[in-house]
């Protein structure tokens, strides 16, 4: 009878599994008092030394950043400084004047506040005044696409040559054509070559060189040897924008007087520094110039200074107070930033302070040739002179071929020109409309205090 011995079995099991039981149930009671013990250690001692520590190393780091950020600055300048009275032939490609952007843009983004001028003069270089440093790719190099207006430092006044406009102008006493918001130039640049230039037989030479460099295999890239068919291909190379408007027909008779004085304007340093190196490789220097500013900050005091030349050539005195010898024929804005954000509006280049500036500085006849391929952008534009101060020293053009006044023929006037932009090239290849409009001056007598 093995019952009993089963009965005993199964009882002293039951007494061992209660009793790992309630071992188990005790070590988990004592982890739980321990770890009460230690979180409340830790609430009162640990954890707010842990954060103290945490927001210490947060400061240090923080600091290290503005004290390397100022050092960056500060070298950068002395740079700038060691390097003002070099020549011109020791200038590069690199846009010093970005990487100082680059420091100090987020700070300056939307402030625009000018309080305290002094300081800021001994804070900030203008940009435009910052030397480029050459490289191989200058003729290829990528510049910033947009810049803040606004900012601190394009509040400054361009810093302009000697005994300016007559050291960059042959004859001052010709009529000025102004393109505000230049870019790269290229528009100019094919624009007085056609006008003044020997364009034709620079496009033969060039193609005739490429087709020659093309037979012999000769190579295409930025690294490939320095002979003279190679010379030749790259320059074709850099005038890609001027072989693609050989179809367009030149209709700047129409409008433009036959001798003029061209100047662009553009606020990012780079590409205003770049656009008038093109110039002497293009030899139209006399005649075509680049100048990089804020057009909003800078255009009365070049107007000023070009009128004053005029006085002076024509005269012998310099008052410039636009009388009859004011020479601002023809002044294109073409495909601006549309600056799209609400808060960016206040961007724009086109304000009633330009308009009024543009009219002291205009007679009865002269032009000002509006485009955008964003309908929007030009309507503000053209919201300036159809309205307050333009309203007043505009009107718009009614003639052949002028501004249609609806449906989708709106803004769809032809280029009075005839010579497109990179932009404009771009667009059309593109088959998308693009939208002008163009304003004459009328004969009413500028008025300062309005």
């Amino acid at each position: 009878n093995i019952t009993p011995t089963i009965n005993k079995m199964n009882k002293k099991t039951m007494i061992h599994r209660n009793y790992y039981q309630l071992l188990l149930i005790q070590i988990m009671m004592l982890m739980l008092a321990f770890l009460r013990t230690t979180g409340a250690s830790y609430s009162r001692q640990i954890r707010p030394a842990f954060i103290a520590h945490h927001h210490q190393h947060q400061e240090r780091q923080q600091h290290q950043v503005k004290q390397h950020d100022h050092h960056r600055y500060t070298n950068i300048r002395q740079a700038l400084h060691s390097t003002t009275d070099k020549s011109t032939s020791d200038v590069a490609d690199v846009d010093v004047g970005n990487a100082v952007d680059a420091t100090k843009q987020k700070n300056d983004d939307g402030n625009n506040n000018n309080n305290n001028e002094a300081d800021e003069a001994t804070t900030y270089t203008p940009p435009w005044s910052t030397p480029i440093i050459a490289s191989k790719k200058f003729n290829n190099s990528r510049f910033r696409q947009h810049v803040n207006p606004l900012a601190r430092r394009y509040q400054m006044s361009a810093e302009l040559p000697d005994n300016w406009p007559a050291s960059v102008f042959t004859n001052v006493s010709r009529p000025m054509y102004l393109d505000i918001g230049c870019g790269k130039g290229g528009f100019l640049l094919e624009l007085v070559g056609r006008r003044h230039g020997k364009q034709d037989e620079q496009q033969l030479e060039v193609s005739d060189a490429a087709t020659t460099a093309a037979g012999a295999g000769a190579a295409t890239t930025d690294d490939a040897e320095d002979d003279g068919a190679t010379k030749k291909f790259k320059v074709i190379r850099d005038d890609s924008y001027m072989n693609s408007t050989k179809s367009y027909t030149d209709t700047t008779s129409d409008f433009l007087p036959p001798e003029m004085n061209y100047l662009g304007l553009e606020i990012r340093p780079g590409v205003s520094q770049y656009s008038q190196q093109r110039v002497t490789k293009r030899g139209l220097d006399g005649i075509l110039s680049f100048v990089g500013c804020n057009a909003n900050v800078d255009l009365d005091r070049l107007l000023s200074l070009y009128q004053d030349a005029i006085n002076r050539s024509s005269s012998g005195d310099g008052d410039g107070d636009g009388g009859d010898d004011i020479q601002l024929s023809f002044v294109s804005i073409q495909f601006p930033d549309p600056h799209f954000k609400k808060s960016h509006v206040k961007r724009r280049v086109v304000t009633p302070a330009l308009v009024k500036t543009l009219a002291k500085y205009m007679k009865e006849g002269d032009v000002v040739f509006l485009q955008s391929d964003i309908k929007d952008a030009l309507e503000a534009m053209r919201d300036q002179f159809v309205e307050g101060v333009g309203l007043t020293y505009y009107n718009e053009w009614t003639g052949d071929g002028a501004t249609a006044t609806g449906g989708d023929e709106e803004y769809a006037m032809e280029n009075p020109l005839g010579i497109p932009t990179e932009r404009e090239v771009s667009v059309l290849k593109k088959g998308l409309p693009i939208y002008r409009t163009l304003f004459k001056r009328n004969k009413s007598p500028f008025d300062d205090s309005m």
